[in-house]
């Protein structure tokens, strides 16, 4: 196991073909799945091409997602962890990133578990790379991580992207599993160009689930997952108090069995138009299949 406390440092890209594609003009994300089955973001800049998270289940299933999007292993500068959930981070992405030597950048107080659980059932990793709460850099992207409230091992990060654009810093701020948004969270989110923040579930259809109680109180808890409500009101504060608004805004991490893109992106529109934000577009990630890209700025403009 290759480990550095430097997560910036660009991978060695002598011969790696980009698979004779066009870096994609503008800074964008792309959700390429988004839930409790399995979780891949795409960032792309300039010509960097950053993974948040690979949770699926199968290297097959990973490499046909990203072959969605046009892109190949080897068009990946490095794959960023937000936490050690399998559906966040599961060994056929650890396999795939020892093949084609991407580093895996993971946070510092992860490693030992992620050492335990994950590099067990991956005995040749690659790449392995650890982030405290300091900025660093992945090519032309800055990442600045986070805590955030969950309940899975060690740390949970969400992350503020940015990326210089159009003669200023571009933002992009994400947290996809998080408990609550309280103790000054929504700063991290201010005057962001586009924002992906997590929309589990809606509260009742929880209650009338079949699920255990425990499991039910467990979603429902400050180290549990955001309802459509709690992501509504996170948002009104967090635009409140910017100076400009996003471009957008993407819900992430919908339940398959508590919540609806149509619930939830309902729920979220009808909060923002309450306060008079009912003009951003808010859309919701797709579980099983890409999403378009959302921009958080285009190619040309200022």
């Amino acid at each position: 196991m290759t480990t550095s406390s430097s997560p910036g440092t660009p991978r060695e890209r002598a011969g790696r073909t980009n698979g004779g594609r066009s870096p994609v003009s503008g800074f964008c994300v792309k959700p390429l799945r988004s839930g409790s089955s399995g979780n891949l973001t795409l960032v792309e800049h300039a010509g960097t091409t950053l993974l948040v998270d690979a949770g699926l289940p199968s290297q097959r299933g990973l490499a046909s997602a990203l072959s969605e999007a046009g892109v190949a292993w080897d068009d990946i500068d490095a794959l960023l962890v937000s936490h050690l959930h399998t559906d966040h981070i599961h060994p056929s992405a650890v396999a795939c990133c020892a093949r084609h030597q991407v580093p895996i950048l993971l946070h510092e107080k992860n490693l030992r578990a992620f050492s335990r659980r994950v590099l067990s059932r991956s005995p040749q990793p690659g790449p392995l790379r650890t982030f405290g709460a300091e900025p660093f850099s992945v090519g032309s992207i800055e990442v600045r991580p986070f805590a955030v409230p969950h309940d899975a091992e060690g740390v949970t990060s969400g992350f503020l992207l940015s990326a210089r654009a159009g003669g200023r810093d571009v933002r992009v701020a994400m947290a996809t599993d998080l408990g609550s948004g309280g103790n000054g969270l929504y700063e991290r989110f201010i005057d962001s160009d586009l924002i992906l923040i997590e929309s589990n579930y809606d509260p009742g259809m929880l209650q009338r689930s079949h699920r255990h109680p425990f499991d039910r109180a467990r979603v429902d808890s400050d180290v549990g997952h955001l309802s459509n409500e709690q992501a509504g009101k996170f948002l009104v504060r967090v635009l409140q108090e910017s100076r400009k608004l996003p471009r957008a805004v993407v819900l992430c991490h919908l339940s398959a069995d508590h919540n609806s893109p149509v619930v939830a992106v309902g729920e979220v529109r009808r909060i923002l138009s309450r306060y008079g934000f009912g003009e951003i577009p808010v859309h919701a990630a797709r579980r099983d299949g890409p999403s378009p890209r959302f921009f958080a700025m285009e190619a040309g403009e200022r």
